[in-house]
């Protein structure tokens, strides 16, 4: 096994025509995606197969539930946020942003 240290903010890079992402790690339940979203880029609706959360590294985001009743959250840098599996929802950057989203 290889050890690697790398700085997390420089793993992913904005992009101005779409959101980007990185996976870190995978299996068959679990997933580590970091994802780079610029301001006023959204993420389309989508949802999770499990619970999930979402850590702001840097920037601010929007997140929107979609269920009975529209919910909007904002997410600010070193704030983390859980969501439930199945759960329709999309991200909206408030600002240049870059987040880590769990899996578990």
């Amino acid at each position: 096994m290889h050890h690697i240290t790398e700085d997390i903010v420089s793993m992913v890079n904005y992009d101005d025509k779409n959101v980007q992402s990185r996976i870190l790690a995978k299996n068959d339940n679990n997933l580590a995606i970091l994802i780079a979203i610029k301001k006023n880029q959204m993420m389309a609706e989508h949802t999770s197969p499990v619970d999930a959360f979402l850590y702001v590294i840097e920037g601010e985001v929007e997140f929107k539930v979609y269920n009975e009743k529209t919910e909007t959250f904002e997410i600010k840098k070193g704030e983390i946020f859980y969501f439930e599996k199945e759960e329709k929802h999309t991200v909206f950057g408030k600002k240049d942003s870059k987040i880590l989203v769990v899996r578990m």
